[in-house]
């Protein structure tokens, strides 16, 4: 294999800026969840803007959220940017600056971090022929976080240093919200969400548009997302009869009623929307919770779905799920020749109550005395785990299934161009592809990113009854794992994803193209937000002058 000797580009005096943050994001090792590197990034982008002249004259615009109730003690970065001209109109820019591990960069892990070296030597490997072609022409830096996503991050900082210096001529505020923890549960975006609802309140700001700089993940060009996917997590927690192998009869294994759930619902509901039709339920996991081997048939079995949703809400998956216990259950019966059994579905808020009132204290104080004896770590496991305690202080035996929800959830957020808002979105992105085409450039419009995002926390289509039982039905919300619901509601923020383009996230050859997202996605974002945001709506009022 030839080698190839990766080098810079020449960009605009903009673009040379953004690459040149980007490069010093990357060399930040901010992996989500590792020791203090998603910290680090965090400070160095506070120091960074703390730096522009009129954050030194209102520091109060800027600020280090602390994730409230994070075990990590991680940190958020929010800047607020009022224009010089008084006015409640506000746009929202997004990111996270944490990312994926570096196991699967093999022996160029060492200079991950490290963009220009890693694309010098990625050459020296097997790769796919769209990575190979990326590669030669020249357009195009690998390694890790490059596309997903500190170049968007870069871009976003770098639009409001701009901002900041034409405060003359903006029409609107910028508000830049930096978060850590996307890779992981989402934690930066749902813990800061609180500073942002009470930033809302308190600055009397009505937020126009949210723009996610997220990589368009895709070599065909740019292009914008209108909406983000939808993910739910239902669980079955299904509880047999326990008997020794030999006396079969006398029990029932519990993952035989998982074995007739899985059958029901995997490679089930597949939700459309745009033209589109997204992927099917699968499970995750299924397994038993039996701690060693035994020649007894197995109690409890746990199984959960990924759940891809745009119109389906927790309330009716909750609905639809109950009907799929009770007939897998069924279906059981029948396998084993004892069909008039009786047919026991639970949901997580019932045999929470059945456990307080036989235990005689109440729900909380009940959990209280459940959690010193739950030692697993992740949030998944440590629901299974109390659920299964649970049902001990229950008194509980099967043949039964309880659902409920684990931890995450992601709100689906579409645009259907119902509101003023939502169709000043559409106007623009319609606006910025007649410019691109100008210039021979495709510009794409697409209605689901498919990848989830941190988007699904800028609001709900709902009602309260479409979200409570989320919240009632997933055993330790609050606990370890929770979203302000009623502040999610309120928001409805229309939201999209404009990014650089990228490739293969999370792979060792994620890499960033350069010269669009350098030198012409910052334009498009400025076009973009000016037209979005000041589109006339019969809601907007400008704040009298003071």
């Amino acid at each position: 294999m030839l080698p190839f000797r990766y080098s810079r580009p020449r960009f605009t005096p903009r673009g040379e800026r953004i690459y040149d943050l980007m490069l010093s994001l990357v060399a930040i090792p901010s992996i989500t969840g590792s020791d203090g590197g998603e910290n680090q990034c965090a400070q160095f982008l506070y120091n960074r803007l703390a730096r522009i002249p009129y954050f030194r004259e209102n520091p109060d615009g800027l600020r280090l959220v602390r994730l409230e109730g994070d075990p990590l003690d991680r940190r958020a970065v929010l800047a607020l940017l009022r224009a010089a001209r008084p006015t409640r109109r506000t746009v929202i820019l997004t990111g996270h600056f944490d990312v994926v591990d570096t196991d699967v960069c093999g022996p160029l892990r060492p200079w991950a971090f490290d963009p220009e070296a890693y694309t010098s030597r990625v050459g020296g490997l097997e790769l796919p022929d769209d990575a190979r072609c990326d590669l030669e022409s020249g357009n195009y830096l690998f390694g890790r976080g490059v596309s997903d996503m500190k170049t968007g991050v870069a871009v976003n900082l770098c639009f409001l240093e701009d901002c900041a210096a034409e405060r003359e001529a903006l029409d609107f505020n910028v508000l830049l919200w930096l978060v850590p923890d996307e890779e992981g549960d989402s934690a930066g975006m749902r813990l800061s969400l609180p500073a942002l609802l009470d930033l809302r309140e308190r600055e009397n700001l009505e937020f126009a548009v949210c723009v996610d700089t997220e990589p368009v993940l895709s070599n065909d060009g740019p292009g914008i997302y209108f909406g983000t996917i939808g993910k739910v997590m239902p669980f079955f927690l299904c509880v047999g009869r326990e008997t020794h192998v030999g006396s079969y009869g006398e029990g029932m294994n519990s993952t035989l009623i998982a074995s007739c759930l899985n059958l029901s619902i995997e490679g089930r509901g597949a939700e459309s929307f745009g033209g589109e039709t997204f992927s099917p339920d699968c499970c995750l996991r299924l397994r038993d919770l039996r701690e060693r081997y035994a020649v007894t048939l197995p109690e409890r079995t746990v199984v959960y779905y990924n759940c891809l949703t745009v119109n389906r809400t927790p309330a009716s998956i909750l609905a639809d799920m109950k009907a799929r216990a009770g007939r897998a259950l069924r279906d059981a019966f029948e396998r084993l020749g004892c069909e008039g059994r009786p047919v026991r579905v639970l949901d997580v808020d019932e045999l929470l109550r059945r456990a307080a009132a036989a235990a005689g204290v109440s729900r909380e104080r009940l959990t209280d005395e459940i959690l010193p004896r739950i030692f697993a770590a992740d949030e998944r496991d440590r629901n299974v785990e109390f659920l299964s305690l649970l049902m001990d202080r229950a008194g509980e035996k099967g043949p039964l299934v309880v659902v409920g929800f684990l931890p995450p959830y992601y709100p689906a957020r579409i645009n259907e161009g119902r509101t003023p808002r939502e169709r000043a979105i559409r106007n623009a992105a319609g606006a910025v592809r007649r410019s691109l085409a100008d210039r021979g450039l495709e510009f794409t419009e697409v209605e689901i990113f498919q990848g989830i995002s941190d988007l699904s926390y800028t609001g709900f289509h709902g009602g309260e009854d479409d979200i409570a039982p989320l919240a009632a039905n997933m055993p330790l919300w609050g606990r370890g794992y929770s979203i302000p619901l009623e502040g999610l509601r309120s928001l409805d923020i229309p939201s999209v994803l404009l990014g650089p383009i990228g490739a293969d996230a999370h792979k060792l050859t994620e890499r960033v193209e350069l010269r669009y997202s350098m030198d012409i996605l910052p334009e498009v974002l400025g076009e973009f937000l000016s037209l979005a945001a000041l589109e006339d709506d019969p809601r907007q009022e400008r704040s009298p002058e003071k």
